[in-house]
């Protein structure tokens, strides 16, 4: 088995975070792989290659050569010069772009159900073309499609009934630092340790529509007028800026994000469209209870009331109200946080992934036509030894 895979950015973002992880785990399993990408950043590792170039990177003079796609800036074309080689071609949804007219999430529309036409609420162009393009390019390539999420996997099942399709939750490594107490955590990062701490994530900040970056300074306004010791610190924008106790703080590295997961009493995710959110996994195995929006493949990851608290999809009083329960009952919140703890450590671990798209590999190994003349090359060679 020899794996490819290949994302749109080298190192950034959660797509590409699976994919490393995933790829430092079959290392370790004695499969090689490599990995490809298309925008470069600070990493120095993979290797730069457009669209059009992609399938050719896979051998296949190689029996067991894969091609594992993430994301791409161009599904359409490189999913045309897939077709035109004999590759075993697995491919993991990230989001919705594969089902839709080219947006991410097609959040209340269903156009994409039967076909999306060029009024696109969300503004993409060609959305008739692109839509009707990849529908049929998958229906020919037949690759095995994963989808982290059980929601996502049935709007793949919707559009595309004959598909193989394997549902593989996203899984990350625990961070290594071990955690100290709250009190402990906010006097190194300068918090006052009487303050009750809220956390907003979002790659993006406040522009993170799609997360409802838009929506935390109402959310904020609503558990602030509830509880007065309350401090929000909002990360993933693009500059530091404070109003009153609401800070804002740029895109943060993991290990500096975990910091202030440990510091904080609550993570607040208002997402309104999401797959299996990595930052969600992150709070359940640092012990931090979350409260979000029962969008998308979340109720999949948070047990309401159980390992966290779900709120209706948009309703920010509701959510707000779930925030302030955690902070005022902050025995109760630990419980919840420590039940996802658990359930991280059962289910969305690193290594639970890998068997699971190990698993998946030998499946489509299984069902996929070797290329012509490996057969006979391969029985020739057994003769002779």
């Amino acid at each position: 088995m020899h794996v490819h895979q290949h994302t749109l950015l080298q190192s950034q973002g959660g797509t590409a975070r699976v994919a490393r992880d995933l790829q430092m785990y079959l290392t370790g399993q004695g499969i090689p792989t490599i990995a490809s990408f298309e925008l470069q950043d600070s990493a120095a590792v993979g290797l730069q290659i457009p669209p059009e170039q992609i399938a050719n990177q896979v051998d296949d003079a190689k029996a067991q050569g894969i091609l594992h796609l993430h994301s791409t800036a161009d599904w359409s074309v490189c999913l045309e010069f897939c077709r035109e080689r004999a590759t075993a071609l697995a491919i993991t949804l990230h989001d919705c772009r594969l089902l839709t007219g080219g947006c991410p999430f097609p959040l209340s529309c269903q156009q994409w159900v039967i076909g999306c036409s060029e009024s696109c609420p969300q503004h993409f162009s060609k959305t008739a073309e692109h839509w009707e393009k990849i529908r049929v390019l998958l229906d020919n390539l037949k690759p095995i499609l994963m989808a982290p999420s059980g929601w996502l996997a049935g709007m793949v099942r919707t559009l595309h009934p004959q598909a193989r399709v394997r549902v593989i939750p996203n899984g990350i490594a625990a961070a290594g630092a071990e955690r100290s107490s709250k009190i402990e955590c906010k006097k190194k990062l300068g918090i006052q340790v009487n303050s009750k701490l809220v956390l907003f994530i979002a790659h993006g900040g406040k522009q993170a529509m799609y997360k409802g970056g838009h929506l935390w300074t109402r959310i904020w306004k609503q558990i602030k007028t509830r509880e007065p010791q309350a401090v929000a610190l909002a990360i993933g924008g693009e500059k530091t800026t404070r109003n009153g106790d609401f800070w804002e703080l740029p895109y943060l590295v993991q290990q500096d994000l975990v910091r202030f997961m440990d510091a904080a009493d609550v993570l607040v995710y208002p997402s309104l469209a999401d797959n299996h959110p990595l930052v969600v996994l992150e709070a359940m195995s640092r012990g931090l209870p979350c409260v979000a929006f029962a969008s998308g493949g979340i109720p999949e990851q948070i047990i309401h009331e159980q390992t966290g608290l779900l709120s209706p999809s948009g309703d920010i009083e509701h959510l707000a109200d779930s925030a302030v329960r955690i902070l005022q009952e902050p025995a109760w919140g630990q419980h919840l946080a420590k039940l996802a703890f658990h359930r991280y450590h059962r289910f969305f671990t690193v290594e639970r992934m890998g068997r699971t798209y190990i698993d998946a590999y030998r499946q489509l190994l299984q069902a996929t036509p070797r290329p012509e003349g490996i057969e006979d090359k391969q029985a020739r060679k057994r003769t002779r030894t």
